[in-house]
């Protein structure tokens, strides 16, 4: 008697298992829309949309669409990141685990907007409220975290190809600036046994973007400012001096403010 209790409850258990297994596969893809909207905004501090997400539990393939990264309050360009749709993959086994492993993340054609000014850009503000949060994970606001995802993560790969950055800056007097974003490729993220938390990823990915940004735009104005002068010269001494304080105005761009 008492072996066929067992039993029923070993099914049962079995059973529960498998419909809870089954009921997060089935909602999966709400699960990972719903974390990035409502979890992304408290890490950047700017609103996040999301179209859609589209994962198979069962191969691990997925797809991002619609992604739209906004600005942090103070800044008038209507957005930070724009993204049609990124490919991923997920070892399917992992969705059950602590530590999902997401083996490939690859964003193509992704439109960014720096919006710059003596203190700083919205992308590097967006960098600073980021690495506010994550060190306030281990701080003694860490108890206060409630909303904080349990869920760790591994990244073997991520790249962010042909991309583009628009630049909204006074100094460029309304003029329509794109320039190339360097390809950023990233491995081997949260490999150890811990994994990292998002947001420690999103610290890890923010760093080399503003990294690959600040590169791109410094070569952007420094050419733009030397056609400047050039043209400045052909002109006479006042035009030149004038253009002095234009290509000045660009490197103090990207001082950091005492």
């Amino acid at each position: 008697m008492m072996k066929n209790n067992l039993v029923k409850i070993l099914v049962g258990l079995a059973a529960v298992a498998l419909i809870a297994m089954i009921a997060v596969f089935l909602s999966l893809n709400s699960i990972v829309k719903n974390g990035v909207t409502a979890f992304g905004p408290e890490v950047i501090k700017a609103p996040i949309q999301l179209d859609g997400v589209s994962i198979s539990a069962f191969s691990g393939r997925g797809e991002i669409k619609g992604l739209v990264v906004g600005n942090p309050e103070g800044f008038k360009t209507p957005n930070a990141v724009k993204l049609g749709t990124a490919s991923l993959q997920v070892k399917p086994a992992s969705l059950l685990g602590d530590k999902i492993v997401v083996q490939s993340i690859r964003a193509d054609g992704a439109e960014l907007t720096f919006e710059g000014s003596l203190s700083g850009s919205n992308l590097s503000k967006i960098q600073e409220n980021v690495d506010a949060y994550v060190a306030s994970l281990i701080g003694p606001a860490a108890k206060d975290k409630k909303s904080a995802p349990g869920k760790k993560l591994q990244v073997d790969e991520l790249v962010i190809s042909n991309a583009k950055i628009n630049l909204s800056m006074t100094i460029l007097g309304g003029k329509a600036v794109s320039v190339p974003l360097p390809d950023i490729k990233l491995t081997g993220l949260g490999q150890g046994p811990e994994g990292l938390t998002p947001a420690e990823v999103i610290k890890v990915v923010m760093k080399e973007v503003m990294s690959k940004t600040t590169t791109a735009v410094t070569g952007a104005l420094g050419n733009l400012g030397k056609g400047v002068t050039d043209a400045a010269k052909s002109v006479g001494g006042a035009a030149a001096d004038a253009a002095k304080g234009v290509t000045k105005g660009i490197g103090d761009l990207f001082k950091k403010k005492e």
